[in-house]
């Protein structure tokens, strides 16, 4: 099943409670608190809807420990359905530290753009396949956030390049849905660009898995045009 849901926007001029009563009021299934640009101290009095996610911030795996364990706390206090963090700052090292320390939760590596990690210069898919073996190797599971529109910029069919993620044998279970103009990461609705991402070609290869999937509605307006356009697919 398809749940779809919105994302905490730091470019929409709105309070994280004000983006909450705007997701309820549009009757979504879920909602992706994306910390950029606060921390889970600056939400702890915000009432989060009953189902939520995560998307840590950009930069997260290079962040001290001290740093890291604030929001390894709320996690593991929270108990959200998934995290996301991106791949081209992660090493494996610290790859199984989060994944240690958060044990309950499901932790979610999103490709991103450019596609090439930081430090060992290898792309997304190559980063997954050494990563799901050193989950199996040590008795842990990673699963993936796959971002539509990072895919285009990055030069990819959406639904083939999900495939090849499947193919490693990891679920793709969080999905991030935007598009662009294939140069620049803009984050326009999905459904709004002229022969823009086939998005639904992607929802109809992800309607037949047998797990929940967490589609976010990731970009910065016309966040209902896009839920309608979305579940009329």
């Amino acid at each position: 099943m398809i749940k779809f849901g919105f994302q905490s926007s730091k470019y929409n001029s709105m309070t994280l409670e004000q983006e909450l009563d705007f997701a309820s009021n549009n009757k979504i299934d879920f909602f992706d608190v994306f910390f950029d640009g606060f921390t889970p101290n600056d939400i702890k009095t915000v009432e989060l809807p009953d189902e939520y996610t995560f998307h840590l911030p950009i930069g997260f795996a290079e962040l001290t420990s001290e740093s890291q364990k604030e929001y390894f706390d709320y996690i593991n206090e929270k108990k959200p359905v998934n995290i996301t963090i991106h791949f081209c700052e992660l090493t494996y090292e610290t790859l199984e530290y989060i994944c240690t320390q958060v044990p309950d939760t499901k932790v979610c590596i999103e490709n991103t753009t450019p596609d090439v990690h930081k430090t060992y210069n290898i792309n997304y898919v190559e980063f997954m396949k050494k990563a799901k073996e050193l989950a199996d190797e040590k008795g842990f599971k990673i699963y993936s956030t796959f971002d539509t529109g990072h895919a285009k910029i990055n030069g990819f069919d959406a639904v083939e390049y999900a495939k090849k993620i499947f193919d490693l044998g990891i679920d793709i279970i969080t999905l991030h849905l935007h598009d662009n103009d294939g140069k620049n990461d803009s984050h326009w609705a999905a459904g709004s660009v002229y022969n823009g991402i086939n998005f639904g070609d992607v929802l109809d290869l992800f309607k037949k898995l047998k797990y929940d999937v967490n589609a976010v509605i990731e970009h910065w307006n016309n966040n209902y045009n896009a839920l309608e356009y979305l579940q009329n697919l």
